[in-house]
């Protein structure tokens, strides 16, 4: 059965940043908590040993870059599909994974740069695919 919350709309989008530059994790964050039911539950500029993290906090949404220092974000992605009910936006500089990204399962994929009320829409959007079984 599900929680109450995630059968109607969400009244707060649990968002976790994966991204290996710290400055763009900051300001992530910073311009998503500024949006009206929004907030980032987590952080992290690594792909190894996040899975453990995403399952305690349990996130609506994961927001995950191509690269990272550690590991290939688009083999990460795969591991997240297979591990966890949540839809993982891509959000990177190279638009040249786009395809690849959408096959192996991403929501969405937003290059960086454009208009972050993309990126909000998305994630609110988003947050009505997670379907954590109880």
């Amino acid at each position: 059965m599900r929680a109450a919350a995630e059968v109607c709309k969400k009244e707060e989008v649990k968002v976790f940043l994966i991204d290996d530059n710290r400055f763009l994790l900051e300001s992530l964050q910073f311009l998503i908590e500024n949006q009206p039911g929004m907030k980032v539950v987590g952080k992290s500029t690594r792909g190894k040993g996040v899975l453990n993290l995403l399952h305690k906090l349990r996130p609506d949404v994961i927001v995950l870059d191509v690269r990272l220092q550690d590991t290939d974000g688009l083999t990460l992605l795969e591991e997240l599909k297979k591990n966890l009910p949540v839809p993982v936006i891509m959000l990177s500089m190279y638009e040249e994974y786009r395809d690849e990204a959408l096959r192996r399962g991403a929501y969405a994929y937003l290059v960086k740069g454009r208009d972050a009320n993309e990126l909000y829409n998305m994630l609110r959007e988003a947050s009505q695919k997670v379907d954590y079984q109880e």
